[in-house]
């Protein structure tokens, strides 16, 4: 089979399989303590977030990288770390607005909003090196 005739199944694995990877990696840390409720719940977690910043955000940044001849791991991984951080921003918005301000509040802090934004953007990136390593629109574009 050539790369351009399996670069259908492997994009659509690749779509399929990616946003879950977040959930699969904690689902795994889970099992490793003995406590798969948390893992699970993370995964469904990733699948509820995970396929909607997916077809919004990571489906249009693919057609873009592939548009402008930038497939290489590198580029994917740069637009999967500016996607997570974009996904918690818009999630966590609320928050951040709530626990910023000018003065002087010890009873508000952006720290836990910077580390969970932190670990989202290098969740996102993780999901679009996976992407890219079974879509592999390095080889479909012609490359094998």
């Amino acid at each position: 089979m050539s790369a351009a005739s399996s670069a259908g199944p492997r994009l659509l694995a690749g779509l399929v399989l990616a946003p879950l990877t977040p959930g699969l990696t904690f689902l795994l840390l889970s099992a490793v303590e003995a406590n798969l409720g948390e893992g699970f719940w993370a995964l469904r977690l990733s699948a509820i977030v995970g396929y909607p910043a997916m077809i919004v955000l990571g489906l249009p940044a693919h057609l873009l990288l592939r548009k402008f001849g930038s497939t290489g791991l590198w580029g994917y991984a740069v637009a999967g770390l500016l996607i997570g951080a974009i996904v918690a921003a818009v999630l966590f918005s609320s928050v951040i607005a709530n626990n910023f301000g000018l003065a002087h509040d010890p009873t508000k802090s952006l720290t836990p909003s910077v580390a969970i934004s932190i670990l989202a953007a290098f969740l996102g990136m993780l999901s679009a090196v996976v992407f890219w390593a079974i879509a592999r629109p390095d080889r479909s574009a012609g490359t094998a």
